[in-house]
């Protein structure tokens, strides 16, 4: 039986489908994307599919092999550690220059969207925490006010989408998330510098324990 198909151009509804399957592990690390069960999935042709599975590519989400192959890609783990060390330097950098130059409007954003995701927190509607937790960090992230910094930070988000996504599923990954989300914006809110740098800093180094599995050397440094 076909899947409803929402009234969106084609590829874009076929794209944010599969997309979402990948995110919330329906189609886990090296699984066979196979074409033409895609089609009769959503009773489409194959045009919109392999240009849905184009723009998969491009976040790192597929792989293409040879012989048309195309399969669900994997993160090694070393890769997911020099993601989030770099992560965890630049966006607290980013928080400390944001400090002080936050508006009113964009703080009382920032307040809105932790209490939206500590709502969606106990739906367990984690595409929609994703977006809240996306415009949280990104507001914070404009507020710095450096475009190259930013650009840097953008380039990351790109490359493992999965990874938010996973770490939310992780036990207390939700829970954690949102009171870690509370105490930035209270340092924010305070104009502490400091405190802004070592929790965004904290938070990413959190989420890299909590995929990898180890402490690892920033942890022994007490930054996770």
């Amino acid at each position: 039986m076909n899947e409803v198909i929402e009234q969106k151009p084609l590829t874009q509804t076929v794209f944010e489908k599969l997309r979402g399957d990948i995110l919330h592990g329906k189609l886990p690390p090296g699984e066979v994307i196979r074409q033409d069960e895609i089609t009769t999935r959503f009773g489409v042709s194959r045009t919109p599919v392999r240009e849905a599975l184009q723009r998969l590519r491009a976040e790192g989400l597929v792989t293409f092999l040879p012989r048309r192959k195309v399969v669900v890609s994997t993160i090694p783990m070393k890769r997911i550690r020099q993601i989030y060390e770099i992560r965890a330097r630049l966006e607290a950098f980013a928080a400390e220059l944001a400090v002080g130059r936050l508006t009113a409007k964009q703080l009382n954003r920032l307040k809105e969207l932790t209490q939206q995701m500590e709502v969606l927190d106990s739906e367990m509607d984690l595409e929609k925490i994703l977006e809240k937790n996306r415009e949280f960090h990104y507001i914070i992230y404009s507020a710095a006010d450096n475009e190259l910094l930013v650009s840097m930070i953008d380039q990351l988000w790109r490359d493992i989408p999965r990874l938010r996504s996973q770490y939310l599923l992780t036990p207390n990954g939700l829970r954690d998330s949102t009171q870690q989300h509370r105490l930035i914006l209270e340092a924010l809110a305070a104009q502490d510098r400091q405190r802004a740098y070592d929790l965004v800093r904290q938070h990413c180094e959190h989420s890299k324990v909590a995929l990898l599995g180890d402490d690892g050397p920033a942890a022994d440094r007490g930054t996770a």
